[in-house]
């Protein structure tokens, strides 16, 4: 299940409630099928809150009980455009067993959060999101921490099929000036992800303000950038270590890459042939290292 029943109302009442229902609410939102499937006393354990919490945010949406909420998004589950396995479902499916090699347990959870791209619901995501990206006059890539090698490889690639792609730092400045002159022509995609970082939502709050179109590539339905955005991306971060990951955020921006080339009417084999071509002279023009006998490099 993409989209919970009550998704809207939480998404709008959210700013307003206290920390402890926020993070409930947050769980709805962002794990609907799990609202569904599990019990209330599980669902507070994985939120890390008490039940009577999970209670009063059932009170909060004008609800009789908590159970009433869930009954909500069983009904939603068993809907037929939900009747096969949810992307939540094979996640779960695709975790291998105990005691197999690190390596295996972080390839399977990865694959199994790029597969969650190809879902309908994400499919319709990518196809909007793609459509104002390629309508842009300017387009303005935004990612701070970890996500800025994910904007920066965004902006390379467009780069390629000649759209002015500006990466914006705010740590550098680089980009800003030409953000405080966009408008309503232009596009922003901006990457965040909790703990969202203050600067980046208060570029994206500023180019809202000049009716730059926003593009989400974000965590959450709740997220204060999908909040912003026209349209909105969601991926998910977390891994089998200490590390947000980056990887389906990375998928996700190559897919809108292709569908950008696709609508725009670009020649992919032709695109891929100027990139090496491009490749090929840089090689050829770069004076190489002079090299001693046991075959290391010696400086100029």
């Amino acid at each position: 299940m993409k989209k919970g029943p009550l998704t809207d109302m939480l998404v709008e009442e959210l700013e307003t409630m206290p920390p402890q229902l926020k993070a409930a609410a947050r769980f709805v939102l962002d794990q609907p099928s799990d609202v569904a499937l599990m019990s209330m006393r599980e669902q507070a354990r994985r939120v890390g809150v008490s039940h009577t919490t999970m209670v009063r945010l059932a009170t909060w949406l004008g609800l009789d009980s908590y159970e009433e909420l869930r009954a909500a998004y069983a009904k939603a589950l068993r809907a037929p455009e939900n009747a096969s396995v949810s992307s939540d479902d094979r996640v779960r499916e695709w975790k291998p067993a105990r005691g197999c090699s690190p390596a295996i347990r972080v390839a399977s959870m990865l694959a199994a959060h790029t597969a969650r791209l190809g879902d309908p619901g994400s499919a319709e995501q990518f196809l909007a999101a793609a459509a104002v990206l390629a309508g842009s006059r300017r387009l303005f890539c935004l990612g701070l921490r970890s996500a800025h090698t994910v904007a920066r490889h965004f902006a390379s690639v467009v780069s390629q099929m000649d759209y002015h792609a500006i990466l914006l730092d705010p740590t550098t400045g680089s980009g800003l000036g030409a953000i405080h002159r966009a408008g309503p022509d232009d596009v922003l995609l901006a990457l965040g992800f909790a703990p969202y970082s203050s600067a980046t939502i208060e570029l994206v709050e500023m180019a809202s303000r000049r009716s730059v179109a926003i593009v989400a590539i974000t965590d959450s339905r709740a997220s204060p950038l999908a909040r912003l955005a026209r349209e909105r991306i969601i991926v998910p971060t977390n891994s089998q270590s200490f590390f947000q990951s980056m990887a389906p955020a990375l998928s996700a921006v190559e897919i809108l890459a292709v569908l950008i080339a696709e609508r725009t009417g670009k020649n992919i084999e032709q695109l891929r042939q100027q990139a090496e071509e491009q490749l090929a002279a840089f090689d050829a023009r770069r004076k190489p290292f002079p090299i001693d006998r046991q075959g290391r490099s010696v400086a100029a």
